[in-house]
């Protein structure tokens, strides 16, 4: 099975929505790929994206490798972001501030989360729609 439009969306898609996280940085390379930098909690992890969607198995490698590597920076699937309380302690609006941004942020990572497992879904469904059809 070679790339399909609909798998080059979804990999754009995941792309993207990585490069617009703060703390990912991203650099097209001479083969076409796409190497992201993603640096959460001090921490420094690379990952490579094909340009173009391949393969079942290569896009599947792929996608777990950017699960992976979220895994290894601590950024957990699934969670919902919880505050500290302190009761009896005035909030400033720097601290609502800092609060607000922490959620952005914690939002944002698990929306790449839920698109990588719509991506790998997808694909899913388009591998056994082909073996299907080579079947018949």
């Amino acid at each position: 099975m070679s790339g399909s439009a609909d798998q080059n969306r979804w990999l754009n898609k995941v792309v993207e929505q990585l490069r617009s996280i703060n703390g990912v940085e991203d650099e097209v390379l001479d083969d076409g790929r796409i190497a992201l930098e993603i640096s959460y909690n001090g921490e420094r992890r690379k990952v490579f994206m094909p340009g173009l969607a391949g393969d079942y198995r290569t896009l599947k490698i792929q996608y777990n490798q950017v699960r992976e590597t979220l895994t290894e920076l601590g950024i957990t699937e699934g969670l919902t972001f919880v505050v500290a309380r302190r009761p009896g302690r005035p909030v400033s609006p720097e601290m609502l501030a800092a609060k607000a941004n922490r959620q952005k942020e914690f939002d944002a990572w698990q929306e790449v989360w839920r698109r990588i497992r719509k991506a790998e879904k997808s694909l899913d469904v388009e591998f056994e729609i082909t073996q299907m059809q080579d079947y018949y």
